[in-house]
């Protein structure tokens, strides 16, 4: 569903696995982008949701709900494009609907499955960090005007967008988070005027006692188009990592050389991993209630910006 930048992507992921695809869009470029990468184009959203397996949602965020619903109506497993929903209330409507009619629905928060930030899970899952102590994750990209919609001053802008990968990093590595407090200073206005800048920061306080500080940035210029940073310490080590560091892999003892560049891309890595869940596999790193929790981390932080005042969340089956 969609045939924009994040739909290329996508759907060179799914023929990079071996998908059979059809595109669906409203805006005209179906066509021209399912022939790009040897798909179908349909016409009409019937004809899109028609004995499919799978849909995979890369609209703009306020057409989640809506699409999610319809494709969990007709027993599809659902992929969705981050955030998954415009509100909290949406994502939880969307969790608990394909919940109940036991269809997968996974968010793609496609951080998460860097090369890099990958090895960060397994570290933390092993043991090798230690009880979570602090962490700083940073996320830097150009400012996406056609992505800006009709976002009101309240709505947070980045700290509701960009920010959300940094959050569910946070939430990965440390666990539930019980307290945010946020700031946002920038442009929010849609569309967002040429050159326009945001930065968002929040500090989430985990049930863990871990601490971590998310920070974002919408830079003016689209160089570096993107840059991720991350700084995790725990009682056992620390992690660190940038995105500007060099990559290369050297090999010894041999004609291997300089191997270039570590790991394939996040977006086929994600959808790989989707595949296989949906085909009865392992379970991927990144599930429904992921979404919803990152959802219900940005809500917070927009609102914390707004009012200045932090923000306490309930974590769900905690003692009182």
């Amino acid at each position: 569903m969609g045939a924009g930048l994040i739909a290329r992507f996508h759907l060179d992921a799914w023929v990079t696995v071996g998908a059979s695809v059809r595109v669906y869009s409203t805006d005209g470029r179906a066509e021209e982008l399912a022939r790009e990468f040897g798909a179908r184009a349909v016409g009409s959203l019937e004809e899109a949701l028609d004995g499919v397996d799978v849909v995979d949602i890369c609209t703009p965020t306020s057409t989640h709900h809506e699409m999610a619903l319809a494709a969990i109506a007709v027993g599809a497993g659902v992929v969705c494009e981050k955030p998954l929903a415009s509100t909290t209330a949406e994502a939880e409507e969307i969790v608990e609907a394909a919940e109940r009619a036991g269809v997968r629905l996974y968010p793609t928060h496609n951080v998460r499955f860097a090369p890099a930030y990958g090895r960060l899970g397994e570290l933390v899952a092993a043991g090798s960090v230690g009880a979570g102590t602090v962490a700083r994750f940073t996320v830097a990209g150009y400012h996406p005007r056609p992505w800006s919609g009709t976002a009101s001053a309240r709505s947070g802008g980045i700290v509701t967008d960009q920010m959300l990968h940094g959050v569910d990093l946070a939430q990965w590595v440390f666990g539930d988070v019980v307290r945010v407090h946020a700031y946002y200073q920038g442009d929010i206005a849609a569309p967002a005027p040429t050159g326009a800048v945001g930065v968002g920061t929040a500090v989430l306080t985990h049930a863990s006692g871990a601490i971590s500080q998310v920070v974002s940035r919408w830079m003016a210029t689209p160089v570096p188009p993107y840059r991720l940073t991350c700084h995790v310490s725990g009682t056992g080590g620390t992690v660190v990592y940038d995105s500007e560091w060099p990559q290369e892999i050297q090999g010894f003892g041999g004609t291997a050389g300089n191997l270039a560049h570590f790991g394939e891309s996040p977006f086929v890595s994600m959808i790989r991993e989707f595949a296989q869940g949906f085909t009865g596999g392992p379970e991927p790193r990144l599930g429904a209630r992921d979404g919803l929790a990152a959802i219900r981390i940005t809500q917070a932080a927009a609102e914390s910006a707004w009012t200045g005042r932090a923000v306490e969340l309930t974590v769900k089956g905690a003692a009182a």
